[in-house]
């Protein structure tokens, strides 16, 4: 199939665009075009070796490879064309969408329908605000390092620090442990470690990485390389010797298409605003995955692309149409965000389309908070009383938000 003829365009082959595709064709949809500017399908996960990857999608322990070796599985070429290497340009109303690569050229694509799965990016060191020289070498972020490990790049450095301790930063020991890198620290702004509490007691006691909290880079020293990083916490200053620098983490959408597309972008989350089948403000145009809030795992990820693909199927089909009465999901004090930021009516839609897991953030540790939802002022659901972490996603059960017709809705939380 060649992309002029393309029915339904997904622009990413990560997790939520490949189960994206696998769900449409599923549903009996054709003609489906998956463009990804990698020289592989599989996005981030193909380049992360250890177990962990995909488990609410697919309830086994796999590595990164092996989860996007079983997502590839469940695609039939004959239905499904995957054109690596190729990128996508633009977005507009219509939809309209711009393509180039390799083998297909220059192409202005009009499908019926696009959904975007363009996952997330790193933001580099430049980014970050982090002070310091500007050494030629020895600066990476975990996904570099990841390509090169994977790709058989050698690393040339021999000690390093890594600079965060959110999930990711602790799978990037491993891969630095494997590259032939000593963890000399690691070091969070924070003041707990970021990700399980397992995963630092693990650091410290059984790989002997010291781990300092409430810390931040100071200076980078080293002109041809990184030569050593002072930093600044508790305790004062230090200075650790290290010829590599790993920055983890702060990942971000990668939404480089919206702007021009027609599509809101939502302030906090800086991805697209979609309702809670995955729909945008832009007639068909769907979006899934960690474009839309960079910082769900590639399970729940695949979960999101696989239900916007039934629901694509849907609006395909004649049985769902656009919103044009979606209420805005408003979040108090405490909370950072909530995906989907839109809730339509969705009465007599039934199995024909399923709603996107929520994606609710709180903004600081709470010992027992109560989470509530309320619709014009009425209260729909209050939780019961749980400890929340910030940046850690809180539940919501689908029970609750099945009650809302579409009113004013806000959620909020509460020290109980």
């Amino acid at each position: 199939m060649t992309p002029e003829h393309a029915d339904i365009v997904v622009v990413g082959a990560g997790p939520a665009g490949l189960a994206a595709a696998a769900s449409l064709a599923g549903r009996g949809m054709h003609r489906i075009l998956v463009v990804d500017r990698d020289d592989e399908a599989g996005g981030l996960p193909r380049f992360c070796h250890h177990p962990g990857f995909g488990w609410e999608y697919t309830h086994r322990l796999e590595s990164g490879p092996g989860l996007v070796r079983r997502l590839l599985r469940a695609l039939d070429p004959g239905i499904i064309t995957i054109a690596i290497r190729t990128s996508a340009l633009a977005v507009r109303p219509g939809p309209e969408i711009d393509i180039v690569g390799i083998e297909c050229g220059h192409v202005r694509v009009r499908p019926r329908v696009v959904v975007l799965a363009t996952g997330i990016r790193e933001r580099p060191r430049s980014a970050r605000l982090v002070p310091g020289r500007r050494p030629a070498e020895g600066i990476l972020t975990t996904g570099q390092l990841q390509q090169m490990v994977a790709r058989g790049v050698p690393v040339k450095g021999r000690r390093a620090v890594v600079v965060g301790t959110e999930h990711v930063a602790f799978s990037i020991l491993l891969t630095a442990r494997h590259a032939g890198l000593e963890i000399m620290a690691m070091v969070g702004a924070e003041d707990r470690v970021m990700s399980y509490a397992g995963a630092g007691l693990a650091a410290r006691f059984l790989m002997g990485v010291p781990i300092h909290l409430s810390s931040k880079i100071e200076d980078i020293h080293g002109s041809e390389r990184v030569e050593s990083v002072t930093l600044c916490g508790p305790a004062g200053t230090r200075t650790i010797p290290c010829d590599t620098v790993i920055f983890s983490g702060d990942f971000i959408p990668d939404a480089a298409l919206l702007p021009g597309s027609g599509i809101d972008i939502a302030r906090v989350t800086a991805g697209p605003s979609v309702d809670q089948f995955g729909r945008t403000s832009a007639v068909g145009v769907f979006a899934a995955g960690n474009l839309l809030r960079a910082v769900e795992t590639s399970g729940l990820a695949a979960i999101e692309g696989a239900r916007v693909g039934t629901n694509v199927a849907a609006y395909l089909e004649g049985m769902l149409g656009w919103p044009r009465d979606a209420a805005s999901i408003r979040v108090g004090d405490g909370l950072s965000y909530v995906v989907p930021q839109y809730w339509a009516p969705s009465a007599g839609l039934g199995g024909a389309v399923q709603a996107l897991p929520v994606s609710l953030r709180a903004l600081a540790d709470i010992r027992r908070a109560r989470l509530s939802l309320s619709e014009d002022g009425q209260a729909i659901w209050t939780g019961h009383p749980t400890k929340t972490l910030r940046h850690r996603r809180l539940a919501l059960p689908a029970a609750a938000l099945d009650r809302l017709r579409g009113g004013d809705i806000a959620l909020r939380i509460d020290p109980a």
